[in-house]
């Protein structure tokens, strides 16, 4: 399963990194493999560059869109599944107030064409694979 972690990235620094994503990429990928004791410091960071998400608004926008949906259930306040048996897809979001998780089967998770709609600066890295994007854009992929 691919896990994708979804920022809300602070609009001077969407714009300041739209073509030097790799950047970016490397601030969160810092913050997410940092040791316990440095993790003031890296919440402080995160801080600077995003924006937190206001969970209710992120939770109703998304249930609004999906409530109607035969593939769509909500597990809990901030658990959303897809369950596609069509186009074979399993993908469960959960929304935090630091991020949005999608836990997936597939490369293109059908919550990120929602969350297109829901902010145009969204930031999406996959740490495992070290891929990213911003949610409007191509993906980039950093070769080690």
């Amino acid at each position: 399963m691919k896990e994708y972690f979804v920022f809300n990235i602070k609009k001077e620094f969407a714009n300041l990194y739209k073509d030097k994503q790799d950047e970016l990429f490397y601030i969160f990928n810092r913050i997410y493999y940092m040791k316990e004791i440095d993790k003031g410091y890296g919440f402080n960071l995160f801080e600077q560059v995003c924006n937190f998400n206001d969970k209710d608004e992120l939770n109703d926008f998304i249930y609004d869109y999906y409530k109607d949906k035969v593939v769509y259930s909500k597990t809990s306040s901030n658990e959303h599944i897809i369950n596609d048996l069509f186009l074979n897809e399993v993908s469960i979001l959960t929304v935090k107030s630091s991020n949005i998780k999608i836990e997936t089967n597939v490369e293109n998770p059908s919550f990120f064409e929602h969350l297109k709609k829901y902010n145009k600066d969204l930031f999406v890295c996959d740490f495992k694979s070290q891929n990213f994007f911003l949610l409007k854009r191509n993906r980039y992929t950093i070769k080690n």
